[in-house]
């Protein structure tokens, strides 16, 4: 299974002047969002990671960036390949950022996740752990407590038998919240991106999600209680991401407590 991060919004509600920010390389303890997210997935087993964005002016530094990044946050880069996707056309939604990605993978699953989606615990692991029946297993939020989330922003996800029926933004009668993580078929979602693409200039995974459901392909939710998550879309979410990991907290992102990695 390889590991695929779309980083290719703008970061617009951070309302920053400076055309090269990305919210993604915000800091956060040691090293930054992003490397925290490939962190998790390298502590999975996941041995390569693509990771759509924007354009760059110089991949070969944004990959050490990121690489020392990783470090820094104490994971050990054995074996491991990470391979960057140029998305030209950003403007065309984290849809066809999908389809970019899947273009360049061949393993059977792919493990999907957004680049600014923050958690408490190890939730690449979780899901990684019960993906098999499914085309598409989306890692859900049963809304047990009150969480740290955006819940205007959040996408909303009515599910049942562990069968996601109906998702979006939009959703009035839903009774979880998808928390940004996915397992997919590579081969059968990629057909479904495409034939999106061929007909519609933007799309998003949400589209790509719900043509899955009028397909009648297997399209599970795996929720996941009790664990802090935050999608840091502006800096009151970023101000809060801060509050609740850092160095004196006994939080750890993705779980990655210092004193068992290998710096």
């Amino acid at each position: 299974m390889d590991g695929l991060i779309l980083a290719a919004g703008y970061s617009s509600r951070f309302n920053s002047m400076n055309k090269a920010f990305k919210k993604y390389f915000l800091k956060l303890n040691n090293s930054n969002i992003l490397s925290y997210i490939i962190a998790g997935m390298i502590k999975t087993g996941i041995k390569k990671i693509n990771i759509v964005t924007n354009k760059i002016s110089n991949k070969s530094n944004y990959k050490h960036f990121i690489l020392k990044s990783i470090k820094k946050s104490g994971i050990e880069l054995k074996n491991f390949k990470l391979n960057l996707i140029e998305n030209k056309f950003p403007e065309r939604e984290n849809g066809y950022s999908l389809l970019l990605g899947l273009n360049k993978i061949s393993s059977e699953y792919v493990l999907l996740s957004m680049a600014d989606h923050i958690f408490s615990k190890n939730i690449f692991s979780r899901l990684k752990n019960h993906y098999k029946r499914y085309d598409v297993l989306l890692a859900t939020d049963p809304i047990l407590r009150e969480g740290y989330y955006d819940l205007d922003d959040a996408t909303k996800v009515y599910g049942n038998n562990s069968f996601i029926i109906d998702i979006g933004k939009e959703v009035i009668n839903y009774n979880r919240l998808d928390m940004g993580v996915f397992t997919l078929k590579t081969k059968i979602i990629r057909n479904i991106s495409q034939t999106i693409e061929s007909n519609f200039q933007k799309f998003g995974v949400t589209d790509v999600i719900l043509s899955a459901i009028e397909s009648d392909l297997n399209v599970g939710y795996f929720d996941i209680p009790h664990m802090i998550w935050l999608d840091v879309d502006n800096y009151a979410i970023y101000s809060r991401l801060k509050r609740l990991f850092n160095n004196s907290s006994n939080l750890y992102p993705f779980g990655l407590d210092p004193t068992d990695l290998i710096f």
